[in-house]
């Protein structure tokens, strides 16, 4: 395409009901010629050691081929057709090479490669470079113009921007999940007496994404054995009352389904939004854990669990989830929502009933735009702990939240000790369990000075979040050799133990007051002890790195760097990770979005690749719509290591399904043995219009072949004295008759070019070449079908042709099958070698052979020589 100089994009690529691609290339037709070999030291060293041919291609493309603004595409080495067949590249058809340094293809006629995607030579053999930015370019806006294209097909941006995975401040959530059993009657009134309070922070919360932002406010109370219904409205005094009116009922048994609740508000929730957790019980589904962990990823939500003692301070009964197999992560009881918190980058805070009301006002303090966790530590010890917290210039708010057994705190600034309740502290809250502080550090100054002294009598928790001017998101990507050119792609699930990681880290908001960002730093989850730090490279604004993620281990990431006064900057990144030794994927062909008709069924491959010790694997599955019929099979695979097994996941939209609608399909893999999970989901797009296979067509296509033809003319006619009279006007003639006759078609003078007649064989043959070519339409004849007629022609019987009243022999010993023709006296595939071509190799091979007698001729001389001196 940009070969043929187009300075705009092709449009109907992709678009659903512009399936009739024209100026199409029919298969055997000769797209490119060979590319010389490229020369140079590196290209020298490749080819001795690792006996790589690269290439360098200047109109490697045929000229008809753009002149008749024909489209092609260069066949890369691996590539398979729909069951999974290798595509081989014939080499008589002399097709394009996509072409670089991983292309097994590019030494196979016609030789070298076609892609742009690099300006470097090792993958792309262009040597004008700037085709490389005209096609990248161009790319770059057939991708914007698709994105718009569908952004006015569905007409409401909201709905895009979900399809798109991208969150913004235009909507975000806050969602509440409350335990309504009998247990909570002391809970559930100091819930409702802090709404005056939880009032104020949720004006500042939609405040702080803007006036024009959208605010999903959602409830999900739960009792036993119900796991809730799920409320959501925009109005935030709707919600309030919402949560006036529950009351404590029922319930029996102590565990609660508090998981299944949190998978309702999950669903509900917009990615990376807050969700509050309310309860005095364990979970009564901790087999549902896997599940969470599967949304948890996709959605990046925090979860904050408050906790009152209850049932928690009793003897821990039989969870109900045991009759489901739970054998991984045996995370039950307090653990598991300290779990919940760590795989989110939330917080458990344990508290008394009466205590609740004056937490209340925190639930939005910690869930602010451009707030981030600078600082956390897990840990155990009666000791005295000094923990160093850094703040910066650019920090405004300090929020504070210590939990642990019988706790003393002190919080130690630039001016010394702060008294309690805490000085320039906005909130405080301190019992022997809980340490909270929301404190404004404009008022203390910023500094590397600022200390916590900590002593808990056993297991303690520490995390400092701040309010600034900046934020970050992070993404991780696995690199993807499966490419024509090595390029790095994102992974589902978890990553796994071994593979390299690389990272990106966008900053969001203002950083005039950020001097550097230095490094990354890789933090063990468990106990924000560091495990590793990476250098960081800046490209474009966006910060790079790669590293090996730690063996079967939690972690998250810390960006650092210095301010403006030279203190360190540090900012923890909210979702944790985990490695795993197992990799859980889709199959090669799942597209990236299914697109159905509501009512519609379809299957999806998933495959599991163990690693790790042989198990048996528990496949589950899910579905934040649950109006969505979604399945697996089997539900049970047994994996010795390094084997794989296979499931099927049948997808079934339901009839009153919305146009438009976007929904995300989790699929969890849990070892029944160990702790080893892992997940990976697919995007479901419910439409009106079917889904377009675009297929190859060929409307109106000018196309030609190349053909050679051996004519022996009759005993007393002598070759020279017949071509002295002009014959080609005679020859196409005849050729327009027998070709018009085999394909009863029209075929005029155009159709065919005779560049070259000469005499062959001495005097006894004329050798004819040329081109046939046709303007193919629906279901006629294409250049190299109106070729294998003729070719047919030649092979089934005695042919002949009068021209100027003499009749000519056809020569019949063309050998079969089509594609293997290189014998000169028939047809052919390709044109022979030109004359001067020919001229250039015999000097060559003069020069070569005068070249050898010389240095013999010298090396005999000095032999003589030596001889004489002796």
């Amino acid at each position: 395409w940009v070969e043929m100089g187009n300075t705009g994009t092709y449009d109907v690529l992709g678009i659903p009901g512009k399936t009739d691609i024209p100026n199409v290339v029919p298969p055997n037709v000769p797209t490119c010629r060979d590319c010389k070999k490229a020369s140079g030291i590196l290209v020298s060293i490749l080819r001795k050691f690792f006996r790589v041919t690269t290439y360098e291609c200047d109109e490697t493309l045929l000229s008809k081929i753009n002149n008749q603004k024909l489209l092609t595409s260069g066949y890369y080495k691996g590539q398979v057709d729909e069951n999974g067949n290798e595509i081989p590249k014939i080499e008589s058809y002399m097709k394009c090479s996509h072409g670089g340094f991983l292309d097994g293809s590019r030494d196979t006629p016609a030789r070298g490669g076609i892609n742009k995607d690099s300006r470097a030579s090792l993958w792309s053999y262009y040597t004008d470079k700037s085709l490389h930015t005209r096609a990248a370019d161009l790319a770059t806006k057939a991708t914007v113009d698709i994105m718009n294209d569908i952004r006015t097909d569905v007409s409401d941006d909201i709905k895009f921007l979900k399809f798109l995975g991208i969150t913004t401040s235009t909507v975000t959530s806050i969602a509440y999940v409350i335990d309504t059993t009998g247990s909570m009657g002391d809970e559930l009134p100091e819930i409702q007496a802090g709404i005056p309070e939880i009032r104020t922070r949720l004006q500042s919360y939609a405040a702080s994404f803007g006036g024009d932002a959208t605010v999903n406010y959602i409830l999900v109370p739960f009792n036993d054995p119900d796991p809730g219904t799920t409320f959501i409205t925009q109005d935030a005094e709707e919600f309030l009352t919402a949560i006036g009116n529950l009351f404590a009922f029922g319930g029996g048994d102590c565990p609660e389904p508090s998981l299944g609740a949190l998978i309702r508000a999950i669903k509900a929730s917009e990615p990376e939004s807050p969700i509050y957790i309310f309860t005095d019980a364990p979970a009564s589904d901790e087999y549902r854990l896997p599940e969470v962990e599967a949304l948890a990823m996709s959605n990046m939500n925090t979860y904050t669990s408050v906790l009152t003692s209850g049932c928690f301070d009793r003897k821990r009964k039989r969870s109900k989830g045991n009759e489901h197999g739970l054998h991984r992560r045996q995370a039950t009881g307090l653990e598991l929502y300290n779990y919940l918190a760590m795989l989110s980058g939330g917080q458990v805070l344990n508290v008394q009933a009466a205590d609740i009301s004056e937490l209340s006002s925190l639930i939005s303090q910690s869930s602010q735009v451009l707030r981030s966790t600078i600082f956390f530590k897990l840990g155990s010890s009666s000791v005295s702990q000094v923990l160093t917290i850094p703040v910066d210039v650019t920090m405004n708010e300090l929020l504070i939240s210590i939990v642990g057994v019988n706790l003393t705190v002190q919080v130690h600034t630039p001016k010394g000790l702060l008294t309690t309740p805490v000085m320039g502290s906005e909130i405080t809250l301190q019992t022997s369990t809980t340490f909270i502080a929301v404190l404004n550090v404009s008022s203390q100054a910023a500094g590397d000075s600022w200390n916590i002294t900590l002593t808990s009598f056993g297991q303690y928790s520490v995390k400092v979040s701040a309010l600034s001017s900046f934020s970050f998101q992070q993404y991780l990507y696995v690199v993807d050799t499966t490419n024509p050119v090595p390029d790095i792609t994102t992974f589902e699930g978890r990553p796994t133990a071994g593979v390299p990681i690389v990272f990106n880290i966008v900053v969001i908001g203002s950083i005039e007051e950020v001097a550097e960002f230095s490094s990354v730093a890789v933090l063990d989850s468990s106990s924000g002890d560091v495990l590793d730090t990476v250098n960081i490279t800046e490209t474009e604004g966006d910060f790079f790195g790669v590293f090996l993620p730690p063996q079967m281990q939690t972690f998250q990431l810390q960006l650092l760097g210095k301010d403006t006064a030279g203190n360190t900057i540090s900012r923890i990144g909210s979702v944790t990770f985990e490695t795993t030794s197992i990799d859980l994927q889709l199959g090669e062909r799942v597209p990236p979005l299914i697109v159905l008709m509501p009512g519609e069924t379809t299957e999806v491959d998933v495959f599991l690749y163990n690693m790790g010790e042989s198990s048996i694997f528990d496949l589950s599955i899910t579905s934040n719509n649950d109006e969505f019929s979604v399945t697996i099979t089997p539900s049970q695979l047994t994996l010795a290591t390094n084997d794989t097994g296979n499931a099927t996941v049948t997808i079934a939209v339901p009839l009153e399904s919305n146009a438009g609608e976007t929904v995300t399909i989790s699929i969890v893999a849990s070892s029944t043995t160990d702790e080893r999970t892992d997940f990976t989901s697919l995007e479901v797009l419910t439409s009106t219009t079917p889904p377009v296979n675009v297929t190859n067509v060929y409307p109106k296509v000018n196309t030609s072949e190349f053909f050679q033809l051996k004519l022996q003319l009759p005993g007393n006619v002598e070759c020279e004295d017949w071509l002295r009279n002009d014959r080609i006007s005679g020859i196409t003639a005849e050729f327009l008759a027998i070709i018009g006759t085999l394909c009863s078609c029209e075929f005029t003078e155009d159709n065919i070019d005779v560049s070259e007649i000469s005499c062959k064989s001495g005097s006894d043959a004329v050798l004819i070449r040329g081109t046939i070519s046709y303007v193919t339409s629906g279901d006629t004849y294409s250049a190299i079908e109106l070729r294998s007629l003729l070719s047919d022609w030649v092979q089934n019987g005695t042919r002949t042709l009068t021209v100027d009243g003499t009749v000519l022999s056809v020569n019949s010993t063309c050998p079969v099958p089509l594609e293997s023709l290189q014998d000169t006296t028939c047809l052919v595939t390709q044109p022979t070698i030109p004359t001067e071509t020919i001229a250039v190799w015999v000097w060559v091979v003069v020069g070569a052979v005068a070249a050898v007698l010389l240095v013999t001729l010298l090396i005999f001389i000095c032999a003589v020589l030596v001889i004489i001196v002796k």
